[in-house]
């Protein structure tokens, strides 16, 4: 069931992306340009004894440790899907060049200049993160049929848009979750289907959950979603058991 109408959702998508692609490019200029003012710390006495941390590789008894959290360091943006290393996954790149780039120069193409910025690193990015964390599923198949219905819907220059190039049906629903109910969530493409990533959002992780019978609906934004351009994925992740009315869950 969408959360709100097809232009509201166009525009968090995107705000979305965008606070993902500034989070992380801000989170690597402050790795790599420290205080001009900042000075380093005097070593300790060499008789000092430092403390131990009362948490440091320690858990109660008979549980396991909890997963750590990421917690943006002073005044640092943290994007909720962190900077991976290495290459992104060949799946998950194929995809999102088929989503971003082959639009961009599409567009370039048929309306002359360069293809200009999208959102198909970030995309790369994103999705790799989550599937090396064994948070979603995708198969090759699904985004083989995505790869080549973008073909066809992008042929000619009269699907020419202000903002993007809509994508056919078979791009949508390809990224499968994988987490319960319980389980800390980065997207609600991450929590099977009938559940919700709760409290999420372009910076903050939430949790897997069922829709709510009331409350707030409609507010958030999902960073995953956006960048995978998965415009129907509340259809398989309400927030509400009934619909959402004027931002507040309703009965159907």
């Amino acid at each position: 069931m969408p959360v709100s109408t097809d232009r509201d959702r166009l525009r968090r998508l995107c705000a979305a992306a965008l606070i993902l692609q500034l989070g992380a490019a801000c989170a690597r200029a402050q790795r790599s340009s420290p205080d001009d003012g900042a000075s380093a710390a005097p070593p300790p006495d060499a008789g000092a004894t430092a403390a131990p941390s009362p948490d440091a590789g320690s858990s109660p008894s008979g549980s396991s440790p909890t997963p750590p959290v990421d917690t943006p360091v002073g005044d640092e943006i943290s994007p909720v899907y962190p900077k991976a290393e290495g290459a992104p996954d060949p799946l998950a790149a194929r995809l999102c060049e088929a989503l971003h780039a082959l639009p961009a120069r599409r567009k370039a193409a048929c309306c002359g200049g360069s293809p200009g910025f999208h959102a198909g690193a970030e995309c790369a990015r994103a999705l790799s993160f989550a599937l090396r964390a064994k948070a979603v599923t995708l198969s090759t198949d699904a985004v083989g049929r995505c790869v080549e219905a973008m073909a066809r819907s992008l042929e000619g220059c009269d699907w020419g848009a202000p903002l993007a190039a809509p994508i056919p049906p078979a791009c949508e629903g390809l990224v499968r979750g994988a987490l319960g109910e319980g389980a800390r969530c980065r997207s609600s493409l991450e929590c099977v289907d009938g559940l919700r990533c709760d409290g999420v959002g372009p910076t903050d992780a939430g949790i897997c959950r069922a829709p709510r019978a009331a409350g707030p609906c409609g507010r958030s934004v999902d960073a995953l979603a956006a960048v995978t351009r998965q415009t129907r994925y509340a259809e398989a992740h309400p927030e509400c058991r009934g619909r959402c009315a004027g931002r507040t869950c309703a009965a159907p």
